[in-house]
Order: structure tokens, then sequence, then C-alpha cells
């Protein structure tokens, strides 16, 4: 905290008028705006990143438990774990088909609140998580700052790389599973050529959502490390039984932005994507199968007596998961009469759309969001940390909330995301956010 306490004061000391503009230059736009309003980052010493790196792996670990349990049963139909934590069939079919390699999360990232120096984790990002070229983006825009220099071994950890380098590892995975199990003819689909160290790029998502900005950030870090790049809408593709491909574009990797949830929305739109993936002809990074972890319900399930874990693997839950529960009929009359103790989330909602913070709304108007919520969760309330940061839009000094999310590469730290608001809800497209980038210090001063 003095660190951070005393780069505020070196850089209210020294104005910078031209930030905002320098953010939007480095690509770090949320739609039209800046991604990011605050000229402070956030700041973790030696011992913040240890603790980072001792927890995230046993975190890992567990929720790899979660991951082969839904797994194990996925032909059940409608007795499945899956559909019985209320996954939706369509989804579940998706799920089973074979990616090709064997993680279901390969790129994720966990979302946080720090509390007393324990992390207690909120929620699992695990279909598309947003916010890593951002980052990447963000830090030398924050490294110009004149308190920067007079920190000793300031650094930073770049997510960029480990997201080109799991993309390269899941394609040389799903390369060797493709020639053993979908051999095609001289001409077809594993060509040599189609098993290089270089495959061909397409970011996928639908038109016109506010983070279209970071792809372009994503495509042109894949095109200095050698990779040809396009962007494009699922209407956008086509498959001609052998190749997936965006116009002349012929697509080898499909780095997938594009939910799960928006795929059931628009199933023509995206009907080539799944053909070519059901065909083994294209490496989805995430695959489908993250629907399986991306739901918040599965939180409820490390909580439930039933789910098989070790008495040592429950402590870390109730050390690091606060209690989150499925919302039915026995959930709604526990806690509908403390809406300050509770959080209402949809199971497999995203950016902040339909939650419900008990302490924040009339009685009235909790018991009814609690009494009309389908597809639900209910999470115990954890106090949010709040720090001290510098918004360059009115030079001052304001006290924000921080949510801090460790972003994972094949299950290891791969960066964070770091969002600081204004108000309770810290999500930048809920509006009220900013993203700032995480710098760690050799020294804990």
């Amino acid at each position: 905290m003095l660190a951070l306490d005393d780069w505020n004061a070196r850089t209210l000391a020294a104005p910078r008028p031209a930030f905002l503009r320098e953010v939007l230059d480095a690509g770090a736009r949320h739609g039209d705006g800046p991604v990011c309003v605050h000229r402070t980052p956030l700041l973790l010493d030696a011992a913040d990143l240890r603790m980072w790196q001792r927890v995230l792996p046993r975190m890992h670990r567990i929720l790899g438990r979660v991951r082969a349990a839904l797994l194990a049963d996925l032909d059940r139909g409608p007795d499945s774990l899956a559909a019985r934590l209320g996954l939706p069939a369509d989804a579940i079919e998706w799920a089973s088909i074979d990616p090709g390699f064997q993680s279901v999360a390969p790129l994720a990232r966990l979302d946080a609140y720090i509390v007393d120096g324990v992390p207690r984790f909120l929620e699992l990002n695990a279909e598309s998580p947003a916010g890593m070229a951002y980052a990447s983006a963000l830090a030398p825009v924050l490294f110009r700052e004149p308190a920067a220099v007079r920190l000793s071994g300031l650094s930073f950890l770049d997510p960029m790389p480990h997201v080109v380098a799991t993309v390269r590892a899941l394609w040389a995975q799903w390369g060797q599973w493709a020639q053993s199990t979908r051999p095609g003819p001289a001409d077809g689909p594993m060509r040599n050529d189609r098993h290089r160290s270089r495959p061909s790029i397409a970011i996928v998502d639908r038109t016109g959502v506010a983070t279209a900005p970071e792809f372009e950030l994503l495509a042109r870090e894949f095109r200095c490390r050698g990779h040809a790049v396009t962007v494009a809408a699922p209407e956008a593709l086509s498959f001609d039984g052998d190749r997936l491909r965006h116009g002349d574009f012929a697509v080898d990797v499909v780095f997938r932005r594009l939910l799960v949830s928006d795929i059931r929305a628009d199933l023509a739109a995206a009907t080539p994507l799944l053909h070519a993936y059901r065909a083994g002809r294209v490496c989805m990074v995430n695959s489908l199968r993250t629907v399986l972890l991306h739901d918040k319900r599965i939180f409820s399930l490390l909580h439930d007596p039933a789910f098989p874990l070790s008495d040592e693997d429950r402590g870390f839950v109730a050390r690091h998961i606060p209690v989150t529960l499925r919302l039915d009929d026995a959930t709604r009359e526990r806690v509908r009469t403390e809406p300050e103790r509770w959080v209402l989330k949809p199971a497999a909602g995203h950016g902040g759309r339909g939650v419900v913070l008990g302490w924040t709304v009339p009685r009235a108007t909790w018991e009814q969001a609690v009494a009309a919520a389908t597809d639900a969760i209910v999470q115990e309330r954890v106090v949010a940390p709040r720090c001290r940061f510098l918004d360059a839009r009115d030079g001052q000094v304001h006290e924000r909330i921080v949510d801090l999310g460790p972003f994972l590469a094949r299950g290891r730290l791969a960066g964070f995301l770091c969002r600081v608001a204004e108000g309770e809800l810290a999500n930048v497209s809920a509006g009220g956010a900013s993203q700032v980038p995480v710098f760690s210090m050799a020294r804990g001063d």
C-alpha cells in the first residue's frame, strides 16, 4: 500500500493530459472509449506472486476433478451430471465432441477478491477470457509514468507470449490426434502443409462487440510471431468438408471468442464452424467443452458434500471459494430473508448482466429477483477490497473496488486482469470499471 500511495503522489505531481489518448493509441479500447482511465497500476510484491503461484496450481487441480466428473458420464444424456447440474442438452452434445486435446480450458481466468491476503475466487471464465491483449497493451503506457522509474525491480508478466505458446502447443497436439483418428486422402485435410508450426488463425466472434479492438491486438501479436490471421464473424465462415474458410483464407485454428450461448442463440450462423469442428477439420481454442466449466454452477458442486473431494481439498474450497448454491426451492427460502449476505447470478451469464447484489437493493426487489430467477446461483458475499487510484479524467485520487483475476495458460499463471470499479460491480462491460495493468516489485516496499 505504501508503494501505491507513493505512486499516486508522484503521479499527481506530473500532469499527463494526453494519457487517455495514449491509451486509445495503444489499441486498449472498449467500444469507442479507453479501457483504462487510471494512471495507477496495481502493485504486487514478491510475496504476493509466491502466494498466487502456490494457490493457483491447487485450484487448477480441483477444477480438473470437476472436469473429469462432468466428462465421465456425458453419454448418459438427461441422467448425466452435466444435465443434472442444469446445462442445456445441445451444449452437452457439443461438449461430447473430442476436441483433439485433453485440456477443457487451456486459456482461462479466475475472478477474485483478495481478503486479508487470501484469494477468494468468485467465478471462472473458462470459455474465452477477455483482457489478455488489453493488459499487454496497457503495460507500456503505465511504464512511462514518472513513478515507474522510481520503483526498483518493477516488472510485468505479459499474458500474450503464453497465449501464443498455448495455441501452438494445442495445434501440435491436435495435429497428432487428427492424423491418428481422421486419416484422409493424400490431398485431404491432413496433408503435410496442414501440420506446420505456425498455423493460420481465425479470431471468431459476433460482429460489433465492444471488445473487437482487442481482436486487433491479438491478431497483431500472432502476426508478429509468424502466423497468418483473420478476424471473422461466424456467419462469414464456410466449410467445404475439408477446410474451414473465411473467404479465400483457409483456417487451421479458431481462436474462439464466440460464446456457447451465442452459438445457441444463432445456430444457423455458427453451422459451418460446428460442422468443421465436429469433423475434426479445425483446431478450436478454447474448445466447446468449456461449457462444462464456464457455468457458475460448478462452484456449487465444490460445496456439495456429495461431490468427491478429500478433506484437504474441502478445506481449500472453504478457504478460497465463497459458499455457492444452486437456486432451487430450498435455497430460495434460505436466502430470501438474508439479502445482505448473498449475490444472485445467472448461472451462464457474463458481463455483469442479471447480477443482483442483495445488500444494494430494497428488500422487496431482492425477494422478487430471487422468486423470479431461473438457471441461477447465489453466492455468499465477499467484502470487496479497495485501493486508491488516480483517475486521469479529473486528476484526483479515488478509492476503488479491486477485482483481481489471474489468467491461466495450461494451468499456469499467465498474468492478471485487474479491474477497478467506482461501484460494487467490477465489470468493464457493465460500465463504471476500468482495467489497469498489474506490476510486480522485487521488494515488498
